[in-house]
């Protein structure tokens, strides 16, 4: 479990300021939601704390660590994307087997249980519903075992049922593992039934 804060971030695109001030907390374990419109910045504050982007002041810790200027791939953050980034030519279980730092064919097995796709493992990708997918997707995060799991709306080419459904799900894999996770999301709803904690994002990012 991972601790993750933000502090007075600030980040630029050219003249105009994305992010200005932008401060919060994630405690340990605990599933925060971002809300706010498209187009405010949330996505941008993900990428931030990933390291995709480079913030212009500021600092973000992981367990009180400052990993401001710590490459992307050294940070042990994992991100979830709108869709899900799935090799085409591998099957799922090449695909999960992507994830793990050392192969592990019982993990694997297990974490096809945890998402409710086991015995999907030789189906291809192109056999898969959006909702399995995205199961995937996170599974393969999960497997690499990420110090923070970030999600950037992945919920939203979803049908309603099924976007209720997956959510909850997710939400559910993840405390059963106790990660550290973050949800971006214009769905009031949707950041409720994911999150312990829910914030406007404009209330963080104070321009």
């Amino acid at each position: 479990m991972t601790e993750i804060q933000v502090k007075n971030i600030m980040l630029n695109h050219g003249l105009k300021v994305v992010l200005e001030s932008c401060s919060f907390e994630v405690k340990s374990g605990r599933r925060m939601a971002l809300l706010g419109p498209s187009g405010c910045g949330k996505t941008t504050l993900l990428r931030a704390i990933a390291g995709l982007h480079k913030i212009t002041s500021g600092a973000i810790f992981l367990d009180s660590e400052d990993v401001t200027e710590i490459p992307v791939e050294e940070r042990g953050i994992g991100l979830i994307f709108q869709r899900p980034l799935l090799m085409p030519h591998l099957n799922v279980w090449g695909n999960l087997r992507l994830g793990q730092k050392e192969n592990n064919d019982e993990e694997i097995k297990n974490m096809l249980d945890l998402i409710g796709l086991k015995g999907f493992e030789s189906r291809k990708v192109e056999q898969l519903s959006g909702g399995e997918s995205q199961r995937i997707a996170v599974g393969r995060a999960l497997l690499a075992r990420p110090r923070v799991l970030l999600l950037d709306e992945p919920f939203s080419n979803l049908d309603s049922s099924l976007r209720i459904r997956l959510c909850t799900d997710i939400a559910q894999i993840l405390e059963s593992r106790n990660t550290t996770a973050i949800l971006v999301t214009h769905d009031a709803d949707e950041a409720d039934r994911f999150s312990h904690i829910s914030m406007n994002f404009d209330d963080l990012n104070k321009k």
